[in-house]
């Protein structure tokens, strides 16, 4: 029996291992994914500054609604047209 708890608690201490490298993992895969849709917004953004002054003017944002390149960025942004 006791060859059976020393090998169970081995078994115990590498699941709980393998969670904790899960968790962290997990947590890096959505840093990453953060950092990506961070990129892709700022590079929307930038697209709908024609101006280039830094801000988004009703005009710019008309033009935008207008195009058809709206749903091609909402999908990369993983949101529907109708949030919008």
């Amino acid at each position: 029996f006791a060859v059976l708890n020393v090998v169970g608690a081995v078994f115990v201490q590498q699941a709980l291992k393998t969670a904790a490298s899960d968790e962290d993992l997990a947590f890096r895969q959505k840093e990453r994914d953060i950092a990506s849709y961070n990129r892709k917004v700022k590079k929307l953004f930038c697209s709908i500054d024609g101006s280039g002054d830094g801000n988004i003017s009703l005009d710019e944002f008309t033009k935008l609604v207008q195009s058809p390149k709206l749903k091609f960025w909402m999908s990369q942004l993983e949101l529907e047209y109708h949030d919008l």
